[in-house]
């Protein structure tokens, strides 16, 4: 996906028709802004020139204008529309109704965040209505900084006869200082690192949200399969910080003794990192009191098993220990010793290795 030169052009003439600079210029095509933080003019400057020339590259979750237009034409509504029956459709859709959600929770207009969510990358394939397998690319722009956090899912999950074959690794990297350039979904895709799961975003700034799959080693395939779920939440509390200020700005932690405003600043923590899964097209809602429950996404298998792990990690990277999580911790833990261990006691031989495929790849 080179970029489109005559786009890249008609942003920088947007920008030259206006005397506008820094923070204005932003208000000016993308406010109104959430609060938005002090920052240098030119800091604001690159910022809308790299979001102007970005989403006239690649398509945003909610239509734009394009080519300098002010008043956004039909003929830029009929360029950023897509195929509603497409399997590309799925990531759009359900990006605007994770995100709408979200909105929602924080008593926004609808589309406030939406508007800032641009897809660079969507390579997706469908089993009736659900993902079969899914790798792509979104950038997030900052409602209130000249800031952008790029997230990447790749997901993979197929029924065969007699075992599953599912893997998922989701990343992502805060930008902090942005050039005047239009993003290259290429040149970020080259960061990841092919190989297992725990190993995709590890290099180049990127960092792993979470990750699972099932083990096929030592033979766990054909008859004798077991769902050996492998899987971890790699968030710590300074992270799930950064992703909120980058995002909403910065959020002042309130007295341990004070129980009440505690726990909305570890909400608005866990809504920062769901706000990350929800720009994937990924539903979660983390409990955060214990009359809550942990519900994952309907159409896509974060958790191999039952035990609502991902939920969970995410909650405790936020500073929030719900009085149920070590048990429910532990029986996860027996879970997969229990599937562990039927394994190990099926001696049946098998010669069907089917035709499993285990270099994660697509």
């Amino acid at each position: 996906m080179p970029a489109n030169t005559n786009n890249v052009v008609s942003a920088d003439l947007t920008v030259a028709k206006t005397d506008l600079q820094g923070l204005e210029l932003a208000e000016h095509h993308f406010g109104p802004l959430l609060r938005p933080t002090r920052a240098t003019k030119s800091a604001w400057t690159n910022y809308s020139i790299n979001r102007l020339q970005t989403n006239q590259e690649y398509r945003t979750v909610i239509p734009v204008p394009r080519n300098g237009s002010e008043d956004g034409s039909e003929e830029d509504s009929e360029e950023d529309e897509y195929d509603e029956y497409s399997d590309e459709a799925w990531l759009f859709d359900s990006v605007k109704a994770c995100v709408s959600q979200i909105e929602g929770e924080m008593g926004f207009e609808d589309a406030t965040l939406q508007k800032c969510i641009t897809i660079l990358w969507n390579e997706t394939v469908l089993d009736d209505e659900e993902p079969r397998s899914t790798d792509h690319i979104v950038r997030i722009y900052s409602p209130t900084a000249p800031m952008y956090i790029d997230v990447h899912f790749q997901y993979y999950c197929r029924s065969r006869l007699s075992e599953v074959e599912w893997f998922y690794s989701l990343g992502y990297k805060i930008q902090r200082r942005l050039s005047a350039t239009a993003g290259n979904a290429l040149a970020i895709k080259k960061n990841f690192k092919m190989g297992s799961p725990p190993e995709v975003h590890t290099r180049n700034g990127w960092q792993t949200l979470c990750w699972g799959y099932y083990d096929d080693s030592d033979g766990n395939y054909g008859k004798r399969w077991r769902r050996i779920e492998c899987g971890e939440v790699e968030l710590h509390q300074e992270g799930v910080v950064d992703v909120h200020e980058a995002l909403f700005g910065e959020l002042e932690k309130p007295a341990e003794t004070d129980s009440e405003a505690m726990l909305a600043y570890q909400r608005s923590l866990v809504r920062g990192i769901r706000l990350l899964l929800a720009a994937v097209g990924i539903s979660y809602n983390v409990a955060c009191t214990d009359d809550e429950r942990d519900r994952g996404p309907h159409d896509l298998m974060l958790e191999g098993l039952s035990d609502k792990w991902v939920g969970r990690g995410i909650r405790n990277a936020c500073g929030l220990r719900l009085a149920r999580d070590a048990e429910e911790e532990r029986k996860g833990a027996m879970e997969r010793q229990e599937e562990v261990k039927g394994y190990d006691e099926d001696d049946e031989d098998d010669d069907d290795e089917g035709d499993y495929d285990d270099d994660y790849g697509f």
